[in-house]
């Protein structure tokens, strides 16, 4: 059973929104940051980092993001997309709260971002798209690993091999729901009872059973985001 899940903000308005959600629905889990493919102009990304950071220090998040860079589509100028990042990893610092890091064909470049940040970062490489390649140097930097549905498509090996090379106590399981909804529901909007999809894969991946995973990955985040694990 689904007994926590996430909602995120990708502006100021949403997440207000989501936040009263939280109040109204037990178990909900808000965010609020600014998706790299949103940054806009230089201008536009100032704006909305400032609302953020406020909206932020007003509490009631405990994480920020989602952020990081995406250069598969390009959106936003990759100058933007950095800067909106270092910004969002400044404010999470500055609150101590985990980063929720959206990373799409520009793994060297997040790395180096990350590696460049004075204090050390906590947080989630989220539906992670790299190949096992890249998965030791997040480790390293004390990230944790979350796969989404994508990972349990015929042609995701890699995503599968990367997944094997995750330690259980650094392993999430997610549905980046709307999208990438697992194989067997692939092609409909993604929802939270598609999880179970997702962790099957995941756990025959790992070899252990899908309670095993489903435990360890609740109390993973759990953790991560200072809750109680029940």
């Amino acid at each position: 059973a689904v007994r926590s899940y996430v909602t995120l903000g990708v502006d100021v308005i949403s997440a207000r929104n989501c936040l009263a959600f939280t109040q109204s629905v037990e178990g909900v889990i808000a965010r609020v940051g600014a998706h790299p493919n949103d940054g806009g102009t230089v201008a536009e990304s100032e704006q909305r980092l400032a609302e953020i950071e406020q909206l932020a220090g007003a509490g009631g998040f405990p994480e920020i993001g989602e952020t990081g860079l995406d250069y598969f589509r390009e959106w936003c100028a990759p100058e933007v997309q950095i800067k909106g990042f270092e910004a969002h990893l400044q404010l999470a610092s500055q609150l101590n709260l985990p980063v929720i890091i959206h990373c799409r064909e520009a793994g060297l470049a997040v790395l180096e971002v990350l590696k460049n940040q004075k204090s050390s970062v906590a947080g989630i490489m989220h539906c992670f798209a790299e190949g096992p390649d890249m998965v030791q140097a997040f480790l390293d930097l004390g990230l944790h690993i979350s796969f989404a549905g994508n990972m349990t498509y015929p042609k995701s090996q890699h995503l599968r091999d990367a997944a094997k090379l995750v330690p259980m106590d650094r392993i999430l399981v997610e549905t980046d729901a709307p999208f990438l909804a697992p194989q067997p529901k692939r092609g409909k909007r993604n929802e939270p009872a598609y999880l179970a999809y997702t962790l099957e894969r995941l756990a025959d991946v790992k070899e252990v059973t899908v309670e095993a995973l489903a435990e360890q990955t609740y109390h993973n985040a759990a953790q991560l985001f200072g809750l109680t694990a029940t």
